[in-house]
């Protein structure tokens, strides 16, 4: 039976009262605009969640059910007082770090043992309006509105310009910059924490993440290469390249304190000290539980403020057209027209060598193997959401190109983290034409510095709805390219995060099969099957 204490639910651990219970978390989530699937999803895990409670505690064991809304978002708390008792636990190796990695992407439940208390929250996503959709009625209305205005007198319009627009636009780009560095340093630092322990960094972890970066640079530098046709190449009007710029570069990533790689907004400042902090945690494990804890509850809190700056995107795109329209410099919106090509440029051709790579090395036919990976590279194409394809990808990677169970349940959650060639290749298409619409010349050190940055922030970029965004705020500043540049980009970057959310996908599936073939983890019977 439930019974109730202080308002919220008693849950008695018999079949009736976890029936009950299950309804009463189903019912909540359905009023509360969760997307069905997630509710069937919650449904199940809560359900095996109590029965896991009732077998180790026995049917007269008793906890509280909480549901509830903080900040917007709907969430379900079960807590049971007793031992410690883990029922997210995974006894297959990489377990653990696939629970960590899976619950910072927002698709996972999270389980902590505080005060002799267990405690399972799950925090599903209110079903929301495609965001391609607002964004397309905040442009409309932006042009409708900036039109008739062109009408007002001219003292008019320099009020809403300048009094009312232009404040609103340096206030959301103070947002922007003010949260990227911190969200940044706490998404690194966690990522490289939840690891898991140094025994699996050394044994799996180590060599995959080194593979990751290592083609993450080589595929950048293909598309860059490409790009670079479209783009003219001055050795004056910026820094000339020579070799000891090269070395005060990487030399440059080391910062002289722990601050101002935050108040100057240097990305691989604050990746290199996140990386430290997160090996120092990963290095010291239990003795360093009570931090990492810490890092952990603040890349949620961080990653929740992002979520919640993301939805006001429309309304920042609003701002900026209408505002362009206002001032009659609409134009510099026109002449990013090149942006979509050259980023589709890229991406495929990163998809063509990857996919036929993969042919030519394990030697399957290529229509065998693009049915395969058709299906997780649809999902990506239409929701931009690698959360949205993560149980496909998995079934894809292990059923269908042979990868090896354990490499697919570390591989492919830690991969749609970090492994992300298709944003890079968004980010460094995103710096090549902003630089030429602002008059920014494309030097051989600029272009050095755009790749070395683009990488790592396509590596750094937090895994959640805008994301992104601060990533844009970063690589602008450090390019000299003007901010005003973030506006037209995030604009347009609605669009772009559908191919690159695909191409990740399929770079990650190929990666993976290449990664399991060097250690000797892939059935090419399966792979080479149809």
């Amino acid at each position: 039976m439930i019974k109730t204490t202080a308002g919220c639910p008693s849950v008695l651990l018999t079949n009736e009262s976890i029936n009950t219970a299950v309804e009463i978390t189903e019912r909540f989530l359905a009023d509360s605009g969760v997307d069905r699937k997630d509710i069937l999803r919650i449904r199940l895990a809560v359900e095996e969640t109590l029965l896991f409670y009732q077998q180790t505690l026995g049917q007269n064991g008793e906890g509280i059910l909480k549901c509830l809304i903080r900040l917007g978002r709907p969430r379900v708390e079960l807590s049971f007082p007793g031992p410690r008792l883990d029922p997210l636990k995974i006894s297959e190796e990489g377990g653990e770090v696939l629970q960590s990695i899976l619950a910072g992407m927002g698709i996972a439940p999270v389980w902590q043992y505080k005060n002799g208390v267990n405690l399972v929250v799950f925090t599903p996503k209110k079903r929301k309006p495609p965001q391609i959709l607002l964004l397309a009625i905040s442009i409309g209305l932006a042009i409708a509105c900036g039109l008739l205005c062109r009408l007002l007198p001219e003292s008019l319009r320099a009020f809403l310009t300048d009094g009312l627009v232009a404040p609103l636009f340096q206030t959301f780009m103070g947002l922007l910059t003010a949260i990227a560095g911190p969200m940044i340093f706490l998404s690194v630092a966690w990522g490289v924490c939840s690891i898991g322990d140094t025994a699996t960094l050394s044994r799996i972890g180590k060599r995959m993440v080194l593979r990751f970066l290592m083609m993450s640079v080589l595929l950048t530098l293909l598309a860059g290469a490409a790009m670079l046709l479209f783009f003219p190449l001055t050795a004056s009007g910026g820094s000339s390249f020579n070799p000891s710029e090269l070395l005060r570069m990487v030399l440059d990533i080391v910062p002289d304190n722990l601050i101002t790689p935050f108040t100057e907004a240097n990305p691989l400042q604050i990746i290199f000290v996140a990386v430290l902090i997160g090996l120092a945690m990963l290095v010291m494990g239990n003795k360093a539980a009570v931090v990492s804890t810490f890092v952990e509850q603040l890349n949620s809190v961080a990653q929740l403020i992002m979520e919640a700056v993301s939805n006001l995107i429309p309304f920042f795109v609003f701002c900026s057209i209408f505002s362009m329209i206002l001032s009659g410099s609409l134009s510099v919106l026109l002449q990013s027209y090149k942006l979509l090509p050259i980023m589709l440029l890229g991406h495929l051709l990163v998809s063509a060598v990857y996919v036929t790579m993969v042919c030519i090395r394990k030697k399957v036919r290529l229509p065998i193997l693009l049915k395969k990976i058709l299906p997780t590279f649809l999902i990506g194409l239409s929701t931009a959401s690698s959360a949205a394809a993560f149980s496909t990808n998995v079934e894809c990677c292990e059923k269908r190109l042979g990868i090896n169970r354990q490499v697919v349940n570390f591989g492919v959650p830690l991969g749609q983290v970090i492994f992300m060639p298709g944003a890079a290749v968004i980010f460094l298409s995103a710096g090549l034409c902003m630089a030429e619409i602002y008059e920014v010349a494309i030097s051989p050190a600029w272009l050095i510095s755009a790749l070395l940055i683009t990488v790592v922030l396509a590596v750094a970029a937090p895994p959640v709805p805008g994301g992104g965004l601060t990533c844009y705020t970063m690589l602008f500043l450090q390019l000299d390219i003007p901010i005003e540049a973030v506006a037209i980009t995030v604009a347009l970057n609605v669009i772009l995060e559908f191919f690159g959310t695909a191409v990740n996908l399929l770079c990650l599936q190929m990666e993976l099969v290449e990664l399991s073939g060097s250690l000797e983890r892939l059935d090419l019977d399966i792979l080479r099957s149809r």
